[in-house]
């Protein structure tokens, strides 16, 4: 978990990057603790993901597809900033209406991870920045235990998740990292 605020004026000016990871994302063994076999971490960013790439028709599915296989890793892991290219993926305004939902349900799990008041700020960004050119773009596998990634991205913003690294008790796909981006300069610096 790596939450980041920057403050200017006794303001939050921005809350990126932010980062979540789980290892492992889904508890497979007994254990002792709180946490029980079939606890799942990082659940509704992950079934979210593939409730919306399950949903889409064969024409779709061919627009977000960006890769047969997911990569290892979050693309822009461990740098100050991210460099990002022109969207890749379906664009939202090509999805259906209950697609379009889902891709909110899937978004608002990221912005509302931050108190209200900044959530509201990262949905209002978001509707500023243009729903219709939001895009969802996948890589590997559409069904879980086997290596995942998507990515959602805005003007302002870039969402990754990938799960392709295996637990420390050896299931594969099920070690997951995902983060919330801003394309204009993470901490409120400019990405140059």
């Amino acid at each position: 978990l790596s939450l980041n605020f920057s403050m200017r004026g006794g303001k939050v000016v921005d809350s990126t990057p932010q980062f979540w990871g789980a290892n492992p994302g889904t508890i497979m063994n007994d254990v002792s603790g709180p946490l029980k076999k079939g606890t799942r971490l990082l659940r509704g960013e992950e079934e979210l993901g593939f409730q919306l790439v399950q949903s889409l028709s064969e024409e779709q599915l061919a627009q977000a597809m960006i890769a047969e296989q997911a990569p290892k890793e979050l693309r822009f892991a461990g740098e100050a900033q991210v460099k990002v290219d022109d969207p890749e993926g379906i664009a939202a305004k090509d999805l259906s209406k209950e697609n379009q939902e889902l891709l909110k349900r899937l978004l608002h799990t990221y912005t509302d991870a931050v108190p209200e008041t900044l959530a509201k700020q990262r949905r209002d960004g978001i509707e500023a920045g243009g729903w219709d050119d939001v895009h969802f773009a996948w890589a590997g596998a559409t069904k879980p235990g086997v290596g995942h990634y998507y990515r959602i991205r805005g003007k302002g913003f870039l969402i990754e998740l990938v799960n392709t690294q295996a637990d420390a008790a050896g299931n594969p796909a099920n070690h997951i990292h995902c983060v919330w981006r801003d394309v204009t300069g993470d901490f409120d610096l400019p990405n140059e």
